[in-house]
């Protein structure tokens, strides 16, 4: 049955059939045999008709399944066709019904290379010399070193295909290839030019001078190049997906949905059509979107390295940079210097504040491209950050220099000249950037502001006034025209500036808070508050406004109505994070611990990936004394704010306080190692390192500390702070004198005074301190210190003295307070219990103020009173050992012998060693 024209191959058979009707009707009716359909899905396939073709091939498996030929066909169509997923599932089935490597290992070189597998490639498709499809071997090889950055490599392999056949079409393209990669666009127009003269209607060329045409931003000449593939093979599904990336590029999204719709007729199940309807999907802003289609793509083909990419950039695009970062390392490892994914990947990290993980991104991409823009733009913003304004300026001075009509960039500039302290050029910076750009407010504002702290108060006002004709309708304007006013003392003008600014948006909050304070300092609070007022009845549920209202009412000290605001405000806005925080914080300041707490955790409850609820459960559950719950609270909240030492350095105290030790160097070094410069972190590991008796590290840490910084005293206190631990103070001694010869202060003082009265020096010590403290008055922490040494060493008078002098220059300090409390118990004075009542008023839920109230009350007689303090101070802080057996003691002292006993077993068997260890084991004997 001859087909002299393969597209009307159905057709034909039906003619014949009618034609021998009469005769063999039977025959007629015979369903085409498994060769006729593998022939028939060839001729489909010559003429570019690759979805008849795969019918056929699908029909021709439905016969016969372990078809290897019709296999491998079907694999090599669903490659035409843009299906690479299909493909590689059909070509490893037939391999595995028999078909050889040979045969197979070409098809799906491709179809692997299609989706980005290019190590796959490689170690499955081996060179094997002696077969006649070596050629194609290589130039999947090739094509594989190339897609994997191995460019030196790849050339060898395609020039080494060129010396076999010197118009070999797949080593001019890959040539081409890496000339592009090299930035030689007429090197490669040329190769490829050579290659369609002798294949003129090989697609693969025809490809890639469309994208070299693209690149080129010959957007135009592109589309023809696809359009004439079209021409060509109506069918091809790529075709169609490079003319929706070519209509999304340009923003053509209407046409760009045509082109997909097309291309999903041909190959509906290609991992390539889905991927550029997630990438349509993405520049439309369909976020979500976009991440259930590339989802699918990588379930089904998880390296398919375009939309590995592609999923980074929308997981940041949502504000999930975790994950983000996870994908772009994935894509990053497969192609190690991709620019737009390094690029994404450093961002990422300048968010988290991670700014030296930052620059190890950017400084060698810069190296190979330093005159892209983006890159010196980005090391700028990292230095500015790391305030380092000496770079950050060198960088966009780069930037500017290569795009001299960038208003961002002078004005980035200006920002790192202002960080020098080198205001007269930042504002000649400024003043370029907005006359760049008239319209950009932020620059203007920036030069009136940067005018106005010069005390530039013309200029100011000039540079306001160019705004206000461009942007009348803008209140910020006006707003800061009133605070140039008022800097001048112009009330009335600032006033009037306010006013109009007020009338452009009369919710405009910073001119209603600047009338306001205009208000108050015409001693008119209510005034202030019925403007407020007013703004708030125009929109009723406007937490800032509310907000404003609180802090109104508490500057004239009236926390109920504060806190009525403050409570309305979370109420009308139960989703808003702001006002809810806020009401958290006052319950916080006010004492109301549990009300705070709960709302803390009713936030973080509802908004599980924001930092700021989390660190405000974290800040109540310490201020309650709940250490436990805090450390794994701020735990949670390094896990989100990976580049934060001072994080961690909060852990490390709270570990400390519940005497993790260990726990607690290791939260010490993590701070280091964000910042390895961060002094409170090495005095820490110093001290940590001398309570574990590791004294060799402890020193090498001090010295090392010294060799970095000897204009420092820190290096040789820790030093000194060493050799008191190894009880040689005199050693210690001078260490601390070097140490305070580079710095007079107090706390150092203290360390020479521990020396002296540990080497057994009391007389010298004692007259070193009170020289101090007569020359230096005012410093408490001095005087705290020493009221502290007497009263540990029992001089309970000395002690009573100087807690005394500090109450009157400090009378709030609550532990002040509570130790004075304390000193008059032991010295028999009558003060003891009144003193401890007067703490105890200002703070009821300290449990160490609850401590020392019920143990003088304990002593005085008043157990019933003694015993429920206790417990609470014991609930407040159970790991205190010292409450803990208080707490037995008051047991016992109540009649309660049987709780009293299993309370000091279990605190015995729990701490080795503590103060009243001796005590408590005597109490025990007697139960």
């Amino acid at each position: 049955m001859p087909r002299h024209l393969p597209a009307l191959a159905t057709l034909s058979r039906s003619v014949l059939c009618a034609a021998l009707l009469l005769g063999a009707q039977a025959g007629c009716h015979r369903r085409p045999s498994t060769v006729e359909l593998i022939a028939e899905a060839q001729q489909y396939r010559h003429s570019g008709q690759f979805k008849a073709a795969i019918i056929e091939l699908k029909n021709a498996l439905q016969a016969a399944p372990d078809d290897r030929a019709a296999r491998q066909l079907l694999g090599e169509l669903y490659i035409d066709a843009g299906d690479p997923l299909s493909a590689e599932k059909e070509l490893r089935r037939a391999l595995a019904l028999g078909a050889t490597p040979v045969q197979i290992m070409p098809a799906l070189g491709k179809a692997m290379l299609m989706m980005g597998q290019t190590d796959k490639v490689l170690a499955e498709i081996r060179l094997a010399p002696s077969s006649p499809e070596q050629s194609e071997v290589i130039a999947l090889r090739a094509n594989a070193y190339l897609a994997g950055g191995d460019l030196e490599q790849a050339q060898v392999l395609f020039e080494l295909l060129l010396r076999k056949r010197a118009d070999a079409a797949e080593a001019l393209l890959g040539l081409a290839r890496i000339a592009i990669a090299g930035g030689e666009p007429d090197k490669a127009a040329g190769l490829i030019e050579r290659a369609l003269a002798s294949h003129p209607e090989d697609l693969d060329s025809l490809r890639l001078k469309g994208d070299l045409l693209r690149l080129q931003g010959k957007s135009d000449a592109a589309a023809g190049v696809y359009q004439q593939i079209l021409r060509l093979r109506p069918d091809n599904a790529i075709a169609h997906v490079d003319l929706a990336n070519l209509h999304i590029q340009a923003g053509k999204f209407a046409e760009a949905k045509r082109e997909i719709e097309a291309a999903r007729k041909s190959a509906p199940n290609s991992v390539i059509v889905l991927h550029v309807q997630a990438l349509l999907d993405f520049r439309e802003g369909r976020n979500k979107a976009a991440l259930e289609g590339l989802q699918q793509v990588l379930r089904a083909a998880p390296e398919h390295m375009p939309s590995v990419l592609l999923i980074g950039a929308v997981q940041l695009a949502l504000g999930a940079p975790q994950q983000a970062e996870r994908h772009l390392l994935r894509f990053l490892e497969a192609n190690p210097k991709h620019i737009y994914a390094s690029k994404m990947l450093a961002s990422i990290a300048l968010k988290s504040g991670d700014l030296d993980k930052v620059l190890g991104i950017i400084e060698p991409l810069l190296q190979a491209s330093p005159d892209d823009i983006e890159l010196l733009s980005l090391a700028g913003e990292t230095q500015m950050r790391a305030r380092r304004f000496a770079q950050a300026a060198a960088y966009y001075e780069r930037a500017s220099t290569l795009s001299p009509d960038a208003a961002p960039l002078h004005a980035a500039l200006a920002v790192s000249r202002l960080g020098m302290g080198e205001s007269v050029r930042a504002i000649a910076e400024l003043e370029r950037a907005t006359a760049l750009d008239g319209k950009q407010t932020e620059t203007g504002i920036m030069l009136a502001m940067t005018l106005l702290r010069n005390k530039e108060y013309d200029k100011a006002l000039a540079t306001l006034q160019a705004m206000e004709q461009q942007q009348a309708a803008n209140p910020l304007i006006y707003n800061l025209k009133g605070g140039v006013h008022l800097a001048r003392n112009q009330l009335g003008e600032a006033r009037a500036a306010f006013e109009q600014a007020l009338g452009l948006d009369p919710l405009y909050l910073p001119a209603l808070e600047n009338l306001a304070q205009l208000d108050l300092s015409e001693k008119k609070p209510e005034q202030a508050r019925k403007r407020f007022e007013a703004a708030l009845a125009k929109e009723p549920k406007s937490a800032p406004l509310m907000t404003a209202l609180a802090k109104l009412a508490s500057s004239q000290k009236n926390p109920a109505e504060a806190l009525r605001w403050l409570e309305r405000g979370s109420r009308d806005n139960p989703e808003a994070l702001a006002p809810a925080v806020l009401l958290s914080s006052y319950y916080l300041q006010a004492g109301e611990i549990n009300k705070a707490l709960t709302l803390a955790q009713k936030l973080q409850a509802s908004h599980p990936d924001n930092a700021d609820p989390l660190a405000l459960r974290a800040q109540i559950e310490y201020s309650s004394g709940d250490l436990a719950a805090a450390l794994n609270s701020y735990g949670k909240l390094a896990r989100l704010q990976t580049a934060s030492p001072m994080l961690h350095m909060r852990i490390a105290a709270i570990q400390m306080a519940l005497n993790d030790l260990a726990g607690a160097l290791q939260s010490v070094r993590r701070a280091l190692t964000l910042q390895p410069d961060l002094l409170d972190a090495e005095v820490t590991e110093v001290a940590l390192l001398l309570a574990k008796g590791s004294h060799a590290e402890a020193l090498a840490v001090a010295r090392g500390l010294q060799k970095r910084h000897a204009e420092l005293p820190a290096g040789f206190k820790l030093e000194g702070d060493v050799l008191m631990a190894q009880n040689k103070p005199l050693a210690a001694l001078k260490l601390y004198e070097q140490a305070y010869g580079i710095s007079k202060i107090g706390p150092l003082l203290v360390q020479v005074h521990r020396a002296l009265v540990q080497a057994g020096k009391n007389q010298e010590a004692s007259a070193r301190i009170g020289a101090w403290l007569r020359d230096n008055p005012q410093d408490l922490s001095t005087r705290f210190y020493l009221a502290g040494s007497k009263l540990v060493d029992k001089q309970y008078k000395a002690a009573i003295d100087e807690y005394e002098k500090l109450l009157q220059q400090d009378p709030n300090n609550i532990v002040a307070l509570n130790d004075l409390a304390w000193a008059y118990q032991q010295a028999k004075d009558k003060r003891a219990l009144p003193t401890a009542e007067r703490a105890y008023a200002q703070q009821a839920a300290n449990p160490a103020v609850l401590d020392t109230l019920a143990w003088i009350l304990l002593e005085q007689g008043g157990t019933a009173r003694a015993l429920p303090l206790l417990q609470k101070a014991s609930t407040l802080a159970p790991h205190s050992p010292e409450i803990a057996y208080h707490l037995g003691a008051a047991l016992w002292k109540s009649g309660d012998r049987k709780a009293a006993r299993s309370q000091l077993e279990k605190l015995l068997a729990a701490n080795k060693e503590f103060p009243s260890r001796a005590d408590a084991q005597a109490l025990l004997a007697q139960l």
